[in-house]
């Protein structure tokens, strides 16, 4: 009798959680509104939601404990091996990547400098950038002590603004490849191409560090820079479906090795005193990264993107009969597509106040201005059975 009612303890202890974890929503549990993500893969929004095979992944990873070093250096090489890169390192986000590359690049392997980060005494420590690429992203070059010396102008930048810069302490050039999105301080088409920049530096025998955060579509862009010659690309790994806080760093084993030594991994195995013991990752962090980066070189885009695209559609539909605005498809960058909607004279309000009101209802919808008039609305990240609470509050607000 005794083994029968711990059998049926058992059964139930095991049927209760499953039942708890289908049914609960822990943000309703504390609180939380909920978020209709139209914004696309936004740091400010939690980055991404994760496919049901990342999911089971990190819920396997999560159920033992693993050696970190044995496990981030496996799944380094199979991210170098699948998108075909001389080295890789994951890392907690593009812009730590970003740090890692520019510490490693001025430290190399050496373990006394690699400890004295972040003062750069001695150090050759100048990181060019021209001025249109300027973004506040760039800051996280200058975490471990480099310095940002900026060139060109708003308008235009020469190979003479970067050449002249260049100097006895001059490490590598900065670069950020995108189009007119670009949230910077002039035009990126006006700014020098990234394959004048990579010939500029191996003439002057300097890296090339490039922030790729979200050019992760097509997959070729996941080596396009390294095949141009870039040392170091920094990648978010939210982009292609692993979590928030994760990326990847790819290019050279010379800088991609040094910055490893910067990592976390450098501090707690080769006993170093780097800069990247904040930048600790969890084992689930890894192997997401890892998962998420295997499926997302195999999946069929051509699907994805129409799925994308019939979302569009339907919600183009909903509100075709909504006054004050045309609808149109947007010129965006990135791993979706999405419907843009331009505001009229007759409409009382102006863009910014559009998304204000969007944001403040419950649930919230996110969605992201292109201007004084246009809204944006990315199809990759919102559900399909959001759409009609996006429809129904555009009416509300616009009609």
């Amino acid at each position: 009798m005794l083994i029968l009612i711990n059998y049926m303890q058992m059964r139930m202890l095991k049927f209760i959680p499953k039942m708890r974890k289908k049914d609960m929503n822990i943000y309703d549990e504390i609180g939380v509104k909920k978020v209709i993500n139209t914004l696309g893969n936004s740091t400010v929004l939690g980055g991404n939601t994760t496919s049901g095979e990342v999911k089971e992944a990190i819920e396997s990873a999560s159920n033992n404990y693993v050696d970190m070093k044995e496990l981030t250096d496996t799944c380094r090489k199979l991210v170098a091996d699948l998108i075909g890169s001389e080295s890789a390192l994951i890392t907690p986000g593009a812009a730590s990547a970003l740090s890692l590359a520019t510490a490693g690049a001025m430290t190399g392997t050496d373990r006394t400098l690699i400890e004295q980060i972040p003062d750069t005494t001695g150090m050759k420590n100048e990181v060019i950038i021209q001025t249109q690429l300027r973004v506040p992203y760039d800051k996280a070059i200058e975490v471990a002590g480099a310095k940002l010396i900026e060139v060109g102008s708003s308008e235009k930048t020469s190979v003479e603004h970067i050449t002249n810069a260049i100097n006895n302490n001059t490490i590598a050039i900065h670069y950020l490849p995108g189009g007119e999105s670009v949230a910077s301080s002039g035009k990126h088409t006006n700014a020098l191409d990234i394959e004048t920049i990579i010939k500029i530096a191996k003439d002057n025998n300097i890296y090339v560090i490039v922030d790729a955060a979200g050019q992760v579509y097509p997959t070729d862009n996941l080596t396009k820079y390294i095949k141009m010659g870039a040392d170091a690309v920094a990648y978010g790994a939210k982009y292609f479906g692993a979590l928030n806080g994760t990326g990847i760093l790819v290019g050279k084993s010379e800088i991609i090795e040094a910055a490893r030594l910067h990592s976390f991994i450098g501090f707690e195995f080769e006993k170093l005193r780097s800069i990247g013991r904040s930048m600790k990752m969890d084992k689930e962090d890894v192997i997401a990264v890892y998962v998420a980066l295997k499926q997302w070189m195999t999946m069929n885009h051509e699907e994805r993107i129409e799925i994308a695209e019939k979302k569009a559609l339907l919600l183009k539909d909903k509100i075709s009969s909504v006054s004050n605005i045309s609808i149109s498809e947007p010129d965006i960058s990135g791993t979706t597509i999405g419907l843009k909607i331009t505001l009229n004279e007759n409409c009382p309000f102006n863009a910014d106040q559009l998304s204000e009101k969007l944001a403040s209802g419950n649930p919230s919808i996110w969605a992201r201005g292109d201007d004084d008039t246009s809204v944006i609305f990315r199809m990759g990240t919102v559900n399909e059975e959001d759409l009609d609470i996006v429809a129904d509050k555009l009416k509300e607000i616009l009609n």
